[in-house]
């Protein structure tokens, strides 16, 4: 099964080294999805950042990037 990783960015970026297994990209992306859309709950200050989060692959291959901001909300 294939390691994502889900990393914050931003101004500053907060890696995820340990990664979690999945079982394909559509699955990371919703991950991914789900991630964004409750720090865009509990973290409005990463807003105001335009942070998102960057899902990579076992070889660092970005498979999608999930922005916290919401241009239409924000």
């Amino acid at each position: 099964m294939p390691r994502y990783h889900f990393d914050l960015i931003g101004k500053r970026t907060v890696l995820d080294l340990a990664g979690r297994d999945l079982s394909d990209d559509m699955l990371a992306s919703d991950v991914a999805d789900r991630l964004a859309n409750e720090l865009y709950s509990v973290r409005p200050d990463l807003r105001r950042q335009h942070c998102s989060i960057l899902v990579t692959d076992e070889d660092g291959d970005e498979v999608c990037r999930s922005p916290i901001w919401n241009p239409v909300r924000d």
